[in-house]
């Protein structure tokens, strides 16, 4: 009987890593983009758009941009160059700017 019960303790403590495990990956999943639409004008006067656009990934406009809408729940911050080092200009939620930017990141 002391094997059995060793046998179900660890089943149970295993089961129990597995969900606790399975919840913080839920948890993660869940804030690695921020919700709503984050708005774009390009150099070409083209409007683009991202909806729930990912949290800390640099992201690279196809051409120049030049302005923003952020209508998302997260700031955004603009760069004036193609790996979001220089010159930021974050843009916070609800809010629109005028800006030429090469790249952008959701913090």
């Amino acid at each position: 009987m002391h094997r059995f019960t060793r046998t179900i303790t660890t089943a149970v403590a295993a089961l129990a890593a597995t969900m606790l495990l399975s919840g913080q990956a839920m948890a993660t999943t869940a804030t690695t983009n921020a919700s709503g639409t984050f708005y774009y004008t390009d150099l070409l006067g083209g409007n683009q758009q991202v909806v729930d656009p990912e949290l800390n990934s640099c992201k690279l406009v196809s051409t120049l941009g030049t302005s923003v809408s952020n209508q998302t729940d997260a700031t955004v911050v603009l760069y004036t160059d193609t790996s979001c080092a220089l010159l930021a200009n974050p843009v916070s939620p609800g809010s629109s700017i005028t800006f030429l930017f090469k790249s952008y990141r959701f913090v």
